[in-house]
């Protein structure tokens, strides 16, 4: 045999091992999306491979760059609606409504804090850690919506916070199958 064959040949075997014995590395979106919506009947795999297909990198991410992936995307749904709570204060002038979003507010405050440290527990392996934050993520939208259901005022934020908590549970779940 060449050395020019023999080279061919080990790359294509150690390429075959390290997709094939390594833990993590086959990891597609679909797969992983499948996976989470397998263990909980709350995640829904179109809305899952919807969100993280796009994403730069994710087509080639193992499962731990998933969870990141995730509880980025989490986080960038939390900030937008942050902004959303904003510019809809700005705009009312109904105190109860006004109340509501104020609580909205500052829980999407505590919710971005929540998201930023969750994904660099996640980068570092302190599972725990980011399992306790992405946990508070996925109740904070809940906890927003209460408010307007107890005042018993229209909620501008029911498709903002459904998403959210769909994104958010998607986050725990990837991060809960790393261990």
């Amino acid at each position: 045999m060449r050395p020019s064959s023999i080279f061919i040949l080990l790359a294509v075997a150690v390429l075959l091992l390290h997709h094939h014995l390594l833990p993590g590395v086959e990891a597609s979106v679909e797969k992983a999306c499948r996976d989470a919506a397998n263990r909980s009947r709350k995640i829904n795999y179109d809305f899952c491979v919807a969100e993280l297909r796009p994403y730069p990198g994710s087509q080639v991410a193992d499962q731990k760059w998933l969870a990141v992936i995730a509880a980025t995307l989490t986080k960038d749904k939390a900030t937008r609606a942050s902004d959303k709570v904003k510019g809809l204060l700005a705009n009312t002038s109904d105190t109860k409504t006004k109340k509501c979003l104020e609580s909205c507010e500052s829980i999407y405050e505590d919710l971005l804090s929540d998201l930023k440290t969750s994904i660099l527990a996640i980068k570092g392996g302190r599972l725990g850690d980011a399992k306790t934050h992405l946990s508070a993520a996925v109740d904070a939208p809940s906890t927003c919506e209460q408010g307007f259901e107890e005042l018993k005022v229209p909620s501008p934020l029911n498709k903002v916070d459904s998403d959210l908590t769909q994104i958010s549970t998607i986050a725990l779940a990837f991060t809960n199958m790393l261990g």
